[in-house]
């Protein structure tokens, strides 16, 4: 399974490779700054609601 996923990553261009990691970096961020983003998005919805 692995040597399959090296493979096709070998076969990307630089310009994709960095797209993954950017992506990967991405989602890391997300899910330790989860609380976060989900009290950001609260606040928004009670300041429209009242």
């Amino acid at each position: 399974m692995f040597q399959k996923i090296k493979n096709w990553y070998s076969e990307q261009t630089d310009t994709t490779k960095a797209l993954i990691w950017i992506g990967i970096i991405a989602i890391i961020g997300i899910i330790l700054r989860w609380n976060v983003i989900i009290d950001g998005i609260e606040k928004g919805f009670t300041f429209y609601k009242n």
